[in-house]
């Protein structure tokens, strides 16, 4: 068996005034995944990460599950589902993993199964109305979304375009919008309460459009479009940014990543992964603030896990102003809760006008700040 890897790798961006931003990424080695393969199923549950299912060479569809636990960087085995799947997709909602679709030798599957994590045990649920596999499904509102794929009995991998909605509490799916264009392949994210779909394949060719959906209205809009058209990629939203990673191109395995930032509507280069990814996966933890965990990669069936960790943000000159009275001495008080407040500098002296201030916030990790007076 080849050598398996994770790595980490994050990068700070430091705005100070008017100055030009920087970026800095570095890389860490992380836990080796317990077995090589690919076309997984992977979600974030309880902090930790689960690969399930996937394809281990010739006709090698799987059935099992592992968990990564970011504290201890280990692997373990856990259940297996009750069925083999190939290229299946997994969600996380009210504490359970959900491992959907996919294909084994039985054919294309539309069936569904609930992990437990407290019992380590799987159940099945009800089946989605189409049989998919090479799709996604993401989380959001309290809701699965399934989206897109392929089911071959409909032709030679002919990509879909439904969408299905799934309700756990009465344990049903119900259809939605179709995306514009059926595709498999891509990458999907959640982010500021829409879901992005990026890339993917049409006809054996990737491509580089982007589509946003809101569930609200149940509705489609087109965004920009990807700079490098690619399939199999990893895409994950973080810091209000979407990175899309490594996948394959009309060339092969890219190690390209690129920034989606939905509010300008634009995208940015970023500096590549290590090597080139094709079928990698991407989870970000909250628990672990400003990494991003990427693993796998398919390249002549070798398997090597990647850790990424983007967005360490450190904004600066940014202006807190407060009016202050003469003669009276204040200090400058921080909170990330605005519970337990510490002293973030040294005492100053009330001129009887406004004082200004300058701050930083870190991250995602707000700094709300306060005035104390400290003589009456």
């Amino acid at each position: 068996m080849k050598t398996k890897y994770i790595f980490a790798l994050a990068f700070s961006l430091l705005l100070a005034g008017a100055a030009k931003a920087q970026s800095t990424w570095y890389w860490t080695n992380k836990a080796n995944l317990l077995k090589e393969g690919r076309s997984f199923g992977v979600a974030a549950l309880n902090e930790k990460i689960y690969v399930v299912g996937g394809y281990c060479g010739g006709h090698c569809e799987l059935a099992t599950a592992d968990e990564y636990d970011p504290v201890s960087d280990t692997w373990a085995h856990k259940a297996n589902m009750l069925a083999t799947r190939y290229a299946p997709a997994a969600a996380a909602l009210n504490g359970k993993l959900y491992a959907i679709g996919g294909v084994n030798e039985s054919g294309n599957l539309a069936t569904v199964e609930e992990y437990d994590p407290a019992t380590d045990t799987w159940t099945n649920k009800a089946s989605m109305q189409q049989a998919r596999f090479a799709f996604q499904a993401v989380t959001l509102g309290g809701k699965i979304y399934a989206i897109g794929g392929t089911d071959e009995t409909v032709g030679n991998n002919d990509p879909l375009a439904s969408v299905e909605e799934y309700d756990p509490a009465s344990d049903t799916w119900s259809a939605k919008a179709d995306m514009p264009t059926p595709r498999l392949s891509f990458g999907a994210a959640v982010l500021n309460g829409k879901i992005y779909v990026i890339g993917g394949r049409i006809l054996n060719t990737p491509i580089p459009e982007v589509w946003e959906y809101t569930p609200g209205s149940n509705t489609w809009a087109i965004k920009a479009a990807m700079p490098t058209p690619r399939e199999t990629l990893a895409v994950v939203s973080v810091n209000g940014r979407i990175l899309a990673m490594g996948g394959s191109a009309s060339a092969g395995g890219v190690a390209t990543v690129e920034e989606y930032d939905p509010t300008s509507d634009t995208w940015a280069a970023k500096p590549d992964l290590p090597t080139a990814r094709n079928e990698c996966y991407a989870v970000n933890l909250c628990t672990v603030p400003n990494t991003v965990f990427v693993f796998g990669g398919y390249n002549d069936y070798t398997m090597i896990a990647l850790t990424v960790s983007p967005l360490l943000n450190i904004y600066t000159a940014i202006e807190l102003e407060f009016f202050t009275q003469t003669n009276k001495v204040y200090q400058l008080q921080a909170s990330p809760d605005l519970i337990s407040w510490t002293n973030t500098d040294s005492t100053f002296q009330g001129n009887g006008d406004y004082w200004t201030k300058l701050y930083s916030t870190r991250s995602q990790v707000r700094q709300f700040y306060r005035i104390q007076v400290i003589t009456p």
